[in-house]
């Protein structure tokens, strides 16, 4: 908003001033960021891109292609035993090992992953399973909240403080709550910091219980907040200190 008023200001229309503050701000930061990721980030499950075939369901899917595309039968005695040898090596290979959950209906194949065809009944599976669900939730509860309150808290503010405080306008609003779109500067490392911290400790247990945590305080003070601003519709005006403050929490621990 800065960018475009500082543009508005220079004389660019606003059809002009808004796509030049993508390019001069979005843009850069974005690009920045990918040139990180290509460098310091892993981009496959294995670790480098090149080493994408060691892993071992792309060994076996590897295997099941020579197999199906060049059958080969035995023609002596030696050739008997090498197909023996490696029907039993193949067995070996697809062996899986299940890690037991500390919750009995949970359970995590993290051995080997095979693709297989999606239909009703395996999509009903995927879908029913905690493990596909429970993140679902905890996203539209964490990052959804983040996203509305970014949305439409500076709307709530201009419509509360407009012509109630001195040089309170709309891009006032804005700066506002730009505050709980820069709170993910620190609170997003920070959150990744604690939650490694606590599942060295606790393991899945400490972080089931610490993600809880953070949605119980993060709804208690968005509840409170609407109660504050509710109860001065009719009274006096709602303290911009407070209300930023207590929807600030709502915000950190949405984020963590």
């Amino acid at each position: 908003v800065a960018v475009y008023e500082g543009l508005r200001t220079l004389g660019l229309t606003e059809h002009i001033a808004w796509r030049v503050s993508f390019v001069a701000v979005p843009a850069p930061v974005l690009i920045f960021v990918a040139v990180l990721t290509l460098i310091f980030g892993q981009d496959h499950p294995a670790g480098k891109w090149a080493d994408r075939h060691n892993i071992p369901a792309a060994g076996l899917s590897a295997e099941d292609d020579l197999d199906s595309s060049s059958p080969r039968e035995p023609e002596d005695e030696d050739d008997l035993e090498k197909e023996k040898r490696r029907e039993r090596k193949r067995k070996e290979q697809v062996s899986v090992h299940v890690v037991e959950a500390e919750q009995p209906p949970i359970e995590s194949v993290v051995d080997v992953a095979v693709n297989e065809a999606l239909t009703w009944k395996t999509a009903w599976v995927i879908i029913k399973n905690p493990l596909t669900w429970l993140p679902t939730l905890a996203y539209i509860t964490t990052f959804g909240f983040e996203l509305a309150l970014d949305a439409k808290m500076a709307d709530v503010l201009y419509s509360m403080y407009k012509g109630q405080l001195q040089g309170f306008n709309q891009q006032t609003a804005g700066y506002y709550t730009s505050i709980f779109g820069f709170l993910n500067l620190v609170t997003r490392p920070f959150g990744g910091y604690v939650g490694d911290v606590v599942y060295r400790r606790w393991g899945t247990q400490g972080k089931k219980w610490w993600t809880i945590a953070c949605g119980l305080i993060m709804g208690v003070s968005t509840i409170a907040g609407g109660f504050y601003i509710a109860g001065h519709k009719t009274g006096s005006l709602p303290d911009l200190a407070v209300v930023m403050g207590v929807f600030a929490v709502a915000a950190i621990f949405s984020e963590l």
